[in-house]
């Protein structure tokens, strides 16, 4: 049975990146692999240290002007 739905698995990567290739140009590799990247960005332990975007909590926001 994960015999099948290995090869199934295969064979829809197979077709979407023949699609994608056919009618988007490339465009959905882009999209997934832009996407991939980002949540390996979020996981790797070097985005925690602080090295990466975040929030300075040594400096406020200013109150807010309701």
């Amino acid at each position: 049975m994960l015999g099948i739905q290995i090869k199934a698995f295969a064979m829809l990567t197979v077709v979407l990146f023949v699609v994608d290739a056919a009618a988007f140009h490339g465009e959905y590799r882009r999209l997934t692999g832009e996407k991939l990247g980002h949540l390996i960005v979020a996981v790797t332990p070097g985005s925690w240290s602080g090295m990466g975007q975040g929030r300075d909590w040594s400096a406020p926001k200013p109150p807010r002007r309701d």
